[in-house]
Parts: structure tokens; sequence; C-alpha cells
């Protein structure tokens, strides 16, 4: 079975997505004061994720360039705005797209070299990349009015966001308690 470039392109928009959405979540469960254990298996899937997010993304702009329905330059995968097609929706991919490669990039390859209170601004960009290329699919995506692919979306984004409350709170109690702990 020869699948299109256009089912290719959606197909790996939506596995970028996926493994970007799972590298979210184990980094947040990760710092997070309620996991205890597994925090070396968390790191690790956090960043291969992450890493396999960055791949497919890759492959995702790579067909966008091959495919003859709809094809995109080089110009509009890379200058946010240019794309003739869905200009914005298209600008949100590649906002998302070099939020996710700095992220990347900065935790990575240059962390060794940087401030850490730089490395750790520039790594909370990951949430409104994540954000933003959520938008991107919601908006540009043919599957949207699947039913599947917007529970997909529904689910995989409230996860996000529970678990991100979670970590939030867990944050603010730690602080909370060693504040305690230092007035006693």
């Amino acid at each position: 079975m020869i699948i299109s470039t256009w089912e290719w392109i959606r197909l790996l928009g939506l596995l970028a997505y996926f493994y970007f959405t799972i590298s979210i979540i184990f980094g947040l469960l990760r710092k997070s004061s309620f996991v205890k254990s597994h925090k070396n298996l968390i790191y690790h899937i956090h960043q291969n994720a992450g890493w396999l997010g960055l791949i497919t993304v890759i492959a995702h702009m790579f067909v966008l360039l091959i495919d003859h329905y709809e094809p995109y330059s080089i110009v509009e995968i890379l200058i946010p705005f240019t794309a003739k097609y869905q200009s914005i929706p298209s600008a949100f991919g590649t906002i998302a797209f070099y939020l996710f490669l700095m992220v990347i990039m900065t935790s990575d390859l240059w962390i060794r070299t940087m401030n850490r209170s730089l490395w750790k601004k520039l790594h909370f960009l990951v949430l409104p990349a994540w954000v933003i290329s959520l938008a991107h699919g919601v908006l540009i995506g043919t599957d949207t009015e699947n039913v599947l692919i917007m529970m997909f979306y529904v689910v995989s984004g409230g996860i996000t966001m529970l678990v991100l409350a979670a970590r939030t709170i867990s944050q603010f109690v730690k602080k909370v308690n060693v504040s305690t702990t230092h007035n006693s």
C-alpha cells in the first residue's frame, strides 16, 4: 500500500505533536515533587521524545517540500507568514519549530556553556511552542474534523494541563514548606 505525501504530512505532523507532548509531560513529571522514583527513566523518556519530535517535525517539513498538491517552498517553510497556503496557521508551525529547536539545542548541546538561569528561561519556551504547535495542528490540519483526532488533541491537551497544574502546585507547596521550616 502506497501512502501519499498528503497522508505522510498529516501522519508526521500528528506524530511530532505526540512526541513533543510526551516530552513535555515527562519533563514536567521529572521535576515534580510528587514523583519520587524512576527519575532517570523519566528523564530519558523526556529527552528521547523531544529528539524524536524534532526529527519527525523535520521530516514533516521535508515532505511539505515534495508534496505535489500543495507544495511549500523552503522560504515558506522557514520564514513565518510567507506561505501562500493558510499563512497564519502555517506560520504557527514554523514558529513552534524554531522554539522547539532552540529548547532542544540549548538543553542537549549548549547547556554546559550556558548560565543556568538563562537556560531555565529558554527551556520553558517549550510550553508556548507546544501551544502554538497545537494551534497549528487544529487550524491547518485536515483531520481536525475527525472526532478521533479532536479527541486526541483534547485528551493530550488536558493531560498536559493537568500535569502542568500538578507540577505548579507541587512547586508552590514545596516553597511554602521550605519557608515554614526556615521560619520555625
